[in-house]
């Protein structure tokens, strides 16, 4: 991986760090402030915004990073593609808009059967628009391999989020209703998402006021044809998988009723389970996030190199592996202590511990997805998503009811993403360019894995238990490994 690469993955790594802790710490304050039950409608509100979101402009921002990435000898062409293309997005995002409008009261009432979200929805409503502004700006900035606009950027919006909504929060009289809570929760994401547009938008016009835009009548014809070719396949995944998402939502919690749960502990435990312990397992997503970003531009830029290609991809397969890891083994340990710190709720902690054990399988499936849609294999992506996403929804019914416990729907779920990542490994190692697993990856990655191994067993051996103890004891340890390895890779590239 050059210096390049490894400075943008710094860049975007140590923003997103501060923007994710952020915004968990907001995820956090809001938890404490509506309860489980709110979490649990909270998950559905997003789904919904997801939902039509990707309606709007699902795959525009990978489409237009690929795109732009590939055409870096053209100039121009940049500057073209983001004022044709948000142009025709603002008006597409602005109709669907106002279908989530007119449709919100079928999906709160009837489908999911919260009432309590049709009142409190529409900041969300807002959002599907100036989201869809904002993925067009990233994508420029990502595609042009400049990653700290859009990296500020959403450190910028947490920071507003947070400055705004917590005060607003604390301000409520006690007796303020749960609807202006939940009211005021989804207008925080309203105005962060607000504040990182106007912030994009600035560093745009900073970095093209000097360009002058002339666009021939087959260009506007041309460079929609071009971006829709690639974004319309991935905005499909996505609706698609907001679709189930919502299946899943309104399944779920019915299931749980029936193996005994009333209707309000339900949502509490569905709440619990993806408003809370996913969200912990995944918060150091972060880091593989920032790798999956620059895995778009920087694979379309070589794809027609095999040897350059194929090392590329091993870099960021290991670089994922390395990180998820370490953290599989803290959460393996800690997941009690971990929920109760943050949440003050056991029994997150207890459904984190069973998530643990498949963390590095997320994370992996995450990057591996990534590498497809830069090669070009966005179909694939599609495909495998609803093949796997079907017949995990129907697992979910079948075990959760003869097993009749809430537990099957986390290791099913932990089990369909080692399939995905497997299925993936495999279509990426039969593409043409013959794909294959470096030994130095193999030989760091058993390396890594028995030094993490290590640590936990000489932790349990003298009963460590203490997380304020562990955390600084495993990073200090893991700290002095990446940096011996860096210098025997120094040391071996000077032999």
């Amino acid at each position: 991986m050059n210096k390049k690469i490894i400075n943008q993955i710094l860049t975007l790594t140590l923003c997103n760090i501060l923007t994710y802790s952020l915004f968990f710490f907001y995820r956090v304050f809001i938890s404490r402030q509506i309860g489980s039950v709110g979490m649990g409608l909270y998950t559905f509100g997003m789904t919904l915004y997801y939902l039509f979101y990707n309606i709007s402009s699902g795959g525009i921002l990978t489409a237009i990073s690929k795109y732009i990435a590939e055409t870096s000898d053209l100039p121009e062409i940049k500057i073209k593609t983001t004022f044709v293309i948000s142009r025709i997005i603002f008006l597409w995002s602005i109709a669907i808009a106002i279908l989530f409008s007119l449709l919100n009261p079928i999906f709160c009432n009837t489908i999911f059967n919260t009432p309590m979200l049709q009142k409190t929805i529409y900041p969300l409503i807002i959002c599907t628009v100036v989201v869809s502004q904002s993925a067009i700006l990233k994508g420029f900035f990502y595609g042009i391999q400049n990653p700290a606009p859009p990296a500020l950027a959403e450190v910028f919006e947490n920071i507003m989020r947070l400055s705004i909504i917590c005060p607003l929060f604390l301000s409520l009289d006690k007796s303020a209703s749960f609807e202006t809570k939940l009211l005021l929760t989804f207008l925080g994401i309203l105005l962060g998402e607000i504040s990182s547009c106007g912030f994009l938008i600035a560093a745009y016009k900073i970095k093209c006021s000097k360009n002058k835009l002339k666009i021939d009548i087959n260009e506007l014809a041309e460079i929609p044809s071009k971006i829709f070719k690639i974004s319309i396949p991935l905005a499909t995944i996505g609706v698609l998988g907001m679709i189930f998402q919502s299946l899943e939502n309104m399944i779920i919690p019915k299931l749980f009723e029936l193996i005994g749960m009333k209707s309000t502990q339900a949502i509490s435990v569905y709440g619990i389970i993806n408003g809370m312990s996913f969200p912990v397992a995944l918060l150091p997503l972060v880091i593989i996030n920032s790798l999956s970003i620059i895995i778009i531009p920087t694979i379309s830029e070589i794809k027609m190199y095999d040897k350059t290609l194929n090392s590329r991809i091993n870099s960021f397969i290991l670089a994922t592996l390395i990180v998820s890891l370490p953290i599989t083994c803290i959460f393996l340990l800690y997941p009690v202590e971990i929920c109760q710190l943050l949440y003050k709720n056991q029994l997150a902690g207890v459904y984190l511990k069973h998530i643990s054990p498949a963390i590095v399988f997320y994370y992996l499936s995450v990057t591996l997805s990534s590498i497809l849609n830069a090669l070009g294999e966005v179909i694939f992506n599609f495909v495998q998503n609803t093949i796997l996403t079907i017949i995990r929804l129907v697992l979910y019914v079948l075990l959760i009811l003869v097993i009749k416990n809430e537990l099957p729907y986390i290791w099913i779920t932990n089990i369909f993403a080692l399939i995905s990542c497997i299925v993936m490994i495999e279509k990426i190692s039969n593409l043409k360019f013959k794909f294959t697993i470096e030994k130095s990856t193999i030989r760091v990655l058993l390396f890594l894995s028995c030094i993490c191994l290590l640590i936990m067993v000489v932790l349990l051996h003298f009963h460590i238990t203490n997380i304020k103890i562990f955390i600084p004891l495993f990073l200090s340890g893991y700290a002095f490994f990446v940096f011996v390895t860096m210098l025997y890779q120094k040391w071996r590239k000077k032999n």
